[in-house]
């Protein structure tokens, strides 16, 4: 990588993630707005790479809307949600570690639209309201792993890789970048949960690697679904870094779980 396409790429990714971090913290309403704005323009581009029609794309939009203004009378149904979403990512992931074909027209295009991006972005953005009230820690957290993750495996795998990851899907992906993403997400859930007092150091470290290990498959399945589409990106809004999907996809296979945590008591700050 040249010295002007990494300023570039610097440059991009501080103005969205700046953008990303003062509606969080910002307060809740701020952040609601950002996460209409951010669940249409994926659902966008997700629909872009599926080719799916604009009706599908409205349909997808008017769930994100039915789910959110909605939250406080479905909390009875929500872990059949969180179900949904979590056995939709595991059925991802079986096809990623299967070398198989995403087959949209066995399983609906539109439903991986509903049940793999739209509860995604649903769960992602309810993150700060698990206590009941607006605390951004559990989302910020998530935030800070996944994009230093994402960071360490960028840029010490084009330093240092030479073995590959998953070729066939995503070629600049390799082993090496996957040890510095899992080494870093554990030194930056180390420093977090002394930072926070958090209950124990060990259980906060088991589960940054574990948020560094969903959020590389996250990514793998992307590149995956562009792939059997031929598209490089899955837009151009964010220039040098692609699409929004492209920055997010990591995030949106991680939340569902980090939500899970939560419930069964195992994430707690």
């Amino acid at each position: 990588m040249n010295k002007k396409n990494f300023l570039n790429r610097s440059l991009i990714a501080l103005i969205y993630s700046s953008i990303f971090l003062i509606c969080l913290f910002y307060n809740s309403t701020s952040f609601g707005v950002l996460g209409i704005i951010i669940t249409v323009l994926v659902i966008r581009e997700f629909s872009r790479i599926c080719n799916l029609s604009i009706t599908k794309s409205i349909f997808g939009i008017f769930f994100y809307f039915t789910l959110t203004f909605l939250s406080e009378y479905i909390s009875n149904f929500i872990f059949i949600l969180l179900g949904i979403s979590i056995l939709t990512n595991i059925y991802l992931l079986f096809n990623l570690i299967m070398n198989k074909s995403f087959r949209f027209k066995k399983i609906p295009s539109l439903l991986l639209l509903l049940f793999h991006i739209t509860l995604s972005l649903f769960f992602l953005f309810q993150l700060p309201i698990l206590n009941n009230s607006y605390d951004p820690i559990y989302i910020l957290f998530l935030l800070i792993i996944v994009w230093t993750s994402d960071s360490a495996g960028y840029f010490f795998g084009i330093k240092f890789g030479k073995r590959k990851l998953m070729k066939s899907i995503s070629p600049k992906k390799t082993i090496e970048g996957l040890a510095a993403s899992l080494f870093f997400s554990m030194i930056i859930s180390l420093i977090f949960g002394y930072i926070t007092e958090y209950k124990n150091l060990i259980e906060i470290v088991v589960i940054g690697i574990f948020i560094s290990v969903l959020g590389s498959i996250g990514d793998l399945i992307e590149s995956k679904f562009k792939r059997q589409s031929g598209v490089k990106d899955s837009g151009n809004l964010l220039k040098s870094h692609g699409g929004l999907y492209d920055r997010l996809d990591s995030l949106l296979f991680t939340a569902p779980f980090i939500y899970l945590l939560y419930f069964l008591n195992i994430l707690k700050f």
